[in-house]
C-alpha cells in the first residue's frame, strides 16, 4: 500500500508526463509540485517508487516515467474518486436529440464529439448480437435423416433451420450430442462460439459423426446473422502524439485501426456494461502495449448492441477521457430510456 505522500508523488509524475511526455525528476517536482519536501526527499521517495514498479527510468533522461503498473492504479483511483461526481454531473449533449429515431446517427455523433472533445481517436461498433448469449440449444429429428437445429439467445433471438443429414443417428446418439452441445455451448458468447465448436469437432468425429456437420451448420447460421457496423473518427489525431512520430509505427497503427476484424476483436474483448480499461499489456496484443483502450458498452434492445472506444497511447489523459465518456454514456442511456 502506498502512503499519501509517496501516492502524490506519482500522480505529479503521471500528472507531469501526460502534459509533457517528457521524463521528470526530482528537482523538477519540487519546483512544480508545492509538496513541502525537499528534492533529496522527493528523490528517495521516487526511488522507492520505481523498486515497487511504479516507475521506469528514461532511456535517455535521469527522469522517471510511469509504468504500466501506474497508470493501472492512477485509474482505479479516478474512477472510485469521480464515478458519483461525472454520474450527477450535467451533460450538454443536445445534439444527439437530432438523431432520436436513428440510433446509429446518434453512436456516429457521439464519437465525433468525444473524439473532437478528447483530441484522441475514437471508434464506435454496432452489432445485432455477436455479443449475445446462447441460452439454449436443440437438435430435432423430423423425419428419419432430416433435422431441425435450434438456437435461443439471450436478447430472444431465435434461429431454426432444418437440414438433411445423410448420417441418421439413433435415438442415444442423438441424446449424446444433444448432452454434449449444451454442456459446452450453452452460456458461450456468440464470438466464442467458433472456437468451442472446433474443440467439439476434435473431441467427438469418431463417436458422433454428425458433430462435424452441426458445428459447419452453426457457424453458417451466425455469419448470416452477425453484422457489425465499425466507424472511426480523428485518425489524424494519431499525428498529435510524440508516440507516433516514428512514421512505421503510425503505419502500423493505422492498418491495425483500418482492420474490421482486429478492431471488432478488441471491442469484444471488453465484457463491462459501464467501462472497460484496458492499459499496455492488458489488451493482449503486443503491438498495442503502448496503448490504451476506453470503452464504453450500451444495450439498445433487440439483440442491438454498441460500443464507443477512446484509443490511444498509454499516456492518454484518462481523467479527461473518463469523465468525457461516462457523461455521454448517461446522455445517450438517458435518449434511449
Amino acid at each position: 500500500m502506498l502512503d499519501d505522500r509517496k501516492l502524490k508523488i506519482l500522480y505529479a509524475i503521471i500528472d507531469s508526463y501526460i502534459n509533457t511526455s517528457e521524463p521528470i525528476g526530482s528537482r523538477t517536482i519540487s519546483k512544480q509540485y508545492d509538496m513541502g519536501i525537499s528534492s533529496a526527499t522527493i528523490r528517495n521517495e521516487m526511488s522507492d517508487l520505481e523498486e515497487l514498479g511504479f516507475l521506469n527510468k528514461a532511456y535517455s533522461s535521469s527522469g522517471r516515467i510511469p509504468s504500466e503498473k501506474a497508470y493501472r492504479h492512477y485509474v482505479n483511483y479516478l474512477l472510485s474518486s469521480h464515478f458519483n461526481e461525472i454520474s450527477n454531473d450535467d451533460c450538454d449533449f443536445d445534439i444527439l436529440y437530432e438523431n432520436l429515431n436513428e440510433k446509429n446517427k446518434i453512436f456516429k455523433e457521439s464519437a465525433k464529439i468525444i473524439s473532437e472533445m478528447t483530441d484522441y481517436i475514437t471508434a464506435t461498433m454496432i452489432t445485432d448480437y455477436m455479443d449475445c448469449i446462447l441460452k439454449s440449444i436443440d437438435v430435432i429429428e423430423i423425419s428419419t435423416g432430416l433435422y431441425v437445429l435450434i438456437l435461443v439467445f439471450d436478447t430472444g433471438k431465435v434461429i431454426n433451420t432444418v437440414f438433411n443429414s445423410k448420417t441418421s443417428l439413433d435415438e442415444t446418439l442423438l441424446e449424446e450430442l444433444i448432452h454434449y452441445l449444451k454442456k459446452y455451448l450453452i452460456g458461450t458468447k456468440v464470438y466464442d462460439l467458433k472456437n468451442k465448436l472446433d474443440y467439439l469437432k476434435l473431441t467427438l468425429i469418431n463417436r458422433l459423426p454428425l458433430i462435424s456437420y452441426i458445428s459447419e451448420l452453426i457457424n453458417k447460421e451466425i455469419l448470416k446473422v452477425e453484422k457489425s457496423d465499425i466507424k472511426l473518427e480523428g485518425i489524424s489525431n494519431i499525428f498529435n502524439f510524440p508516440e507516433y512520430q516514428d512514421m512505421n509505427k503510425a503505419k502500423r497503427f493505422i492498418n491495425f485501426l483500418e482492420n474490421k476484424d482486429e478492431v471488432e476483436s478488441l471491442f469484444l474483448s471488453c465484457d463491462s456494461n459501464n467501462l472497460c480499461i484496458k492499459i499496455g499489456s492488458e489488451n493482449n496484443k503486443d503491438f498495442l502495449n503502448e496503448n490504451a483502450i476506453i470503452t464504453t458498452s450500451y444495450d439498445l434492445g433487440n439483440g442491438l448492441k454498441a460500443k464507443i472506444a477512446v484509443i490511444g497511447p498509454t499516456r492518454m489523459d484518462y481523467e479527461k477521457i473518463i469523465k468525457t465518456m461516462l457523461k455521454m454514456k448517461y446522455k445517450i442511456d438517458d435518449i434511449l430510456k
